[in-house]
């Protein structure tokens, strides 16, 4: 058996695994991996990010966008603190996020016109979510994110192995969780007694208290709601196993201190999630919003058509 076959059987079972425990044990599934791989991720994640795209930005464009992030940062921060409420903070951080995708559209524009629609589509709509139901807009952001990686392998593969592995996304993204959400998994795995919603390792409290890192409180009583959860799970689990099992393999770039580093804080913050997982979410927040915003420019830049033979340069203006 080659490794090929081996590291796709393995990949199956991991996928499979995943769907099984997301729909039979959701909040155990979403506390677990939150607290063992959520910091791991992000800073794997920035790590690619900077690895891969940093080059193409020029300096004017990497301070607006850092500018951007760390007002979000602030944000995040005095909502943590309670110095700001939620209805305050949310607004604001869009608005920061709407900044993150106005800034790359000159470049956008002058690369590729059909992109730049796209930023500015997307700028109207984060204006509607604003004054809409700001809320809802950032619990969309919320599951979206978990696709992000999709993006990331369309940019890095070319030919045949880009088709495969887009293929493999679809299923793994799109067709498993409108499986999950249609309910058949949880009715089945549930006449064979095999399913346990609200168990939980850590000390997390019920999967009411949870629902809503992904689904909004009007829908938290409705039956759509577990199902919906643990299609966001498993996403959430099928984005940590991308980050942590892909993306170290195409950066190179990183010493092994590095690795060293985020075992001791993943580590660090494991054992402060088990001691108090509300707060160590919070703390979590602050810094999983910087490699959740700034991959939107990110994406949109990487969309540009041979974004790798081009520099983005201060002439894109």
């Amino acid at each position: 058996m080659t490794i090929k076959i081996k590291s796709i059987i393995v990949a199956i079972l991991l996928i499979l695994t995943a769907a099984f425990v997301s729909v039979a044990f959701p909040l155990a599934t979403y506390t677990l991996t939150l607290a063992t791989f959520g910091l791991a991720h992000v800073l794997t994640e920035l790590s690619y990010v900077d690895s891969r795209f940093n080059k193409r930005l020029n300096i004017d464009l990497r301070k607006k966008i850092i500018i951007l992030l760390l007002a979000i940062v602030n944000i995040r921060i005095l909502q943590v603190f309670g110095a700001l409420t939620s209805w305050i903070s949310i607004p604001l951080e869009l608005i920061c996020v709407i900044g993150l995708v106005t800034v790359v559209i000159p470049t956008l524009k002058a690369k590729d016109w059909k992109l730049e629609i796209l930023a500015i589509l997307l700028c109207f709509i984060l204006w509607a979510g604003i004054f809409w139901i700001p809320i809802l807009m950032m619990l969309a952001f919320a599951v979206l994110h978990n696709i992000t990686p999709v993006g990331f392998i369309a940019e890095k593969l070319r030919g045949r192995g880009r088709k495969l592995a887009l293929n493999a996304c679809f299923i793994v993204f799109a067709l498993i969780p409108a499986i999950i959400l249609s309910g058949y998994p949880y009715n089945f795995l549930s006449d064979l007694n095999l399913v346990a919603p609200s168990t939980s390792i850590l000390q997390a409290g019920n999967l009411q208290l949870h629902l809503g890192a992904f689904i909004p409180q009007q829908l938290h009583r409705s039956a759509v709601a577990q199902n919906a959860f643990s299609a966001a799970v498993f996403l959430q689990c099928m984005h940590y196993a991308i980050v942590l099992g892909v993306f170290p393999k195409w950066d190179k770039t990183r010493p092994k201190l590095f690795h060293g580093v985020v075992i001791f804080l993943s580590t660090l913050i494991f054992i402060y999630f088990t001691q108090s997982f509300s707060d160590a979410r919070k703390l979590y927040s602050i810094v999983a919003a910087i490699h959740a915003w700034v991959e939107i420019p990110i994406l949109l830049l990487a969309a540009i058509p041979t974004v790798d033979k081009i520099t983005i340069t201060e002439n894109d203006k």
